[in-house]
């Protein structure tokens, strides 16, 4: 194309009102106000009786939840931010915020679940009504499309997930939504106080003052060529600075009491343990940024977007403000920081969300600017404004596509965790005493049911670990802190902490072979945890003997030998190797050096009865039974086996 048709073609679209106007009164505003809130309630509402009927009873689909909850109660009951009745005060809450909220929750009900539902879902509803409000300014006269896209965010998958997870996430968005909005209003007062907030509902938050910042720079600098952008008055800086500022000198002043910092121990707990060093940077972007942000209706969403991001880079290079640049440096810097400092998302890329708003709406404008550039191509406001109404219309309708489907994520992940932490609390609870002491790394659930003092292994609630998590000796200090403190029980997922030469008082169920939750009696001197490389190399050679590769997992599992040479469950796997590989003569001495380590073995005794029955010994089997069977008196497997090795021995006499 020549330049001379180019120029033509731009002039063309320039002159072409591809808007489809729609401007409601303050009438039809409220009235899309309240459709937005119902229309959040009605989503969330639903996911949780589709729980509650797959699953019998209400739970959360992670531990976290009870961490805020736990302190809430102990807020409300004793007025002290702590974790055990009016001890162990900790800024152990990442959104101090949220937990203030619940503590208010509970003045007036001792529900924990209808607490944690009402808030979570209250603040998605009230995100709603922001959302539609800072793209109805965005979509100034065409509020169809804030209509739609708004839609579009009430719709999200993650959003109705997350407003009934027990977790602060929409309040979160509701307050970067609010300050977004009072920001681009330049409504001094109110974006302050939202402003202020920020950090007391994530320490992340942090991004979003930075992309307010840069947004700002940018306002103000092209600002002296175009006198329609609006920048705040001296006046209004000075109580932005006072309110501000107040808020955040408070919530920096209450984490320095509370623990000697200025932000919250989770902060300095999860940079530890998912530090670069011990997680992938590139795993993070390709499987917990991208794959996240394509799956679905993100896939859709991410071609406008990415047009946005082009187009507010060209105006860029023209000098000219463009609406976008607060939304895309907040999502940039949010995903720089986790890649940067903690290259993890958690479980549903739940610390991503936060962007989600903001990558719809950009993908909104994004996608508007794309239909102005074909109609002009084509010359047609009919097209411009038909495409922007298909595209839209597609995003929408996947959304509710991706939106049905994800309901059944959520009932299976809440039966997940109350299979594990809920059913593993109450067991503690109700097995214990009540001065007892628990060491575990999931605090949530375990804390806030079990009623007993916690030691938090992981560091959340028990700063004074936190320098040392990633230490190679770990566990042998862990065990020496254990001793100080006067833990009497541990409860640790596999996965996370191993116990070895030691039976467990309770095992969780499970429906799924993965994470099985285990209570130990914690014997200072008796009870052994292995180094965590050590587990993470026979998690490694467990995994490659599932996929079959035996010569390799029993090169992982010496090399654990090596790292633990009393650890008799590696011993215990190593002949499990042995055994798939019909090596009978590896699989018996490793199985032996098991039990010559740990007389009291269960499953070695059992994989061992098991072999001498089928080789014939079936006196050596009854005794391996016997003593399965003293340790464990009702369990199946071994008792199946023995009355079938005793009918055999009836049938020969």
């Amino acid at each position: 194309m020549s330049k001379k048709r180019a120029q033509e073609h731009k002039k063309q679209a320039e002159t072409i009102d591809f808007s489809v106007v729609f401007e409601p009164d303050r009438k039809y505003k409220n009235i899309i106000y309240s459709a937005a809130a119902v229309i959040a309630f009605a989503l969330a509402y639903y996911y949780l009786m589709i729980a509650k009927a797959a699953n019998g009873y209400y739970s959360f689909p992670l531990d976290d939840p009870w961490i805020h909850l736990t302190f809430a109660k102990n807020l409300a009951r004793y007025f002290s931010f702590s974790y055990f009745k009016n001890e162990m005060a900790t800024a152990g809450s990442t959104s101090p915020v949220y937990t203030i909220f619940v503590a208010i929750g509970f003045l007036v009900s001792n529900n924990e679940m209808i607490i944690s539902y009402f808030f979570g879902i209250l603040f998605f509803a009230v995100s709603g009504i922001f959302f539609y409000k800072l793209s109805g300014f965005e979509f100034a006269k065409e509020n169809f499309f804030a209509i739609v896209f708004t839609a579009v965010f009430l719709a999200d998958k993650w959003m109705s997930f997350i407003s009934v997870s027990g977790m602060e996430t929409t309040m979160f968005i509701f307050i970067i939504l609010a300050a977004a909005y009072f920001y681009k209003k330049r409504c001094a007062i109110p974006f302050a106080v939202f402003f202020g907030l920020i950090l007391w509902g994530r320490p992340d938050g942090v991004t979003f003052m930075g992309a307010i910042a840069v947004d700002y720079f940018f306002a103000h600098l092209f600002s002296k060529n175009n006198k329609e952008i609006k920048l705040f008055s001296k006046n209004d800086f000075v109580k932005i600075g006072i309110i501000a500022g107040a808020i955040i000198v408070v919530y920096f002043a209450m984490n320095l009491m509370l623990s000697g910092s200025l932000l919250p121990n989770t902060y300095s707990a999860k940079l530890t343990y998912y530090a670069p060093e011990f997680k992938s940077r590139s795993d993070f972007l390709k499987y917990e940024v991208w794959d996240y942000f394509t799956s679905g209706a993100y896939g859709l969403l991410a071609v406008g977007f990415i047009f946005s991001v082009l187009k507010m880079l060209f105006d860029l290079t023209k000098k000219k403000y463009n609406p976008n640049i607060l939304y895309a440096a907040f999502v940039f810097a949010l995903i720089f920081v986790y890649w940067f400092k903690l290259p993890y998302a958690h479980r549903f890329g739940r610390y991503l969300m936060p962007a989600i708003p903001f990558i719809i709406l950009s993908s909104g404008l994004g996608f508007r600017e794309l239909s102005k550039l074909l109609g002009g191509f084509m010359k047609s406001k009919n097209i411009a404004n038909g495409f922007m109404i298909i595209a839209s219309a597609l995003i929408l309708a996947y959304s509710f596509v991706n939106y049905n489907d994800n309901k059944k994520v959520y009932a299976e992940q809440c039966a997940y965790i109350h299979d594990r932490q809920v059913v593993t609390a109450l067991w503690i609870k109700d097995n214990t005493k009540p001065e007892d002491i628990i060491a575990t790394h999931d605090v949530g659930a375990i804390g806030f049911y079990s009623e007993r003092k916690i030691v938090d292994v992981a560091g959340l609630i028990t700063p004074e670990l936190i320098t040392r998590i990633n230490d190679r000796d770990y566990t042998k200090f862990l065990m020496e802190y254990l001793n100080k403190s006067g833990v009497t029980y541990l409860a640790f997922l596999r996965e996370w902490y191993r116990v070895v030469n030691q039976n467990p008082l309770y095992t969780s169920t499970n429906k799924t072979p993965v994470e099985y939750m285990d209570v130990f009696k914690y014997e200072p001197g008796k009870t052994y945890i292995i180094s965590k490389e050590a587990n993470s190399i026979i998690l490694m050679a467990q995994d490659l003997l599932g996929r079959k590769n035996y010569q390799q997992a029993i090169q992982y599992l010496q090399q654990a030998i090596k790292e633990e040479p009393n650890c008799s469950y590696a011993y215990y796997v190593i002949s499990y190797a042995y055994m798939l590989m019909k090596d009978n003569v590896n699989f018996v001495r490793n199985i032996k050096k098991a039990l010559e380590i740990f007389p009291d073995f269960k499953e070695a005794l059992l994989q061992l009865a098991a072999f001498e029955k089928s080789t014939g010994k079936n006196d050596e089997a009854v005794k391996h039974l016997d003593r399965l069977l003293e340790l464990e008196p009702q369990n199946k497997p071994a008792q199946d086996m023995l009355k079938s090795l005793t009918d055999t021995t009836r049938t020969k006499k």
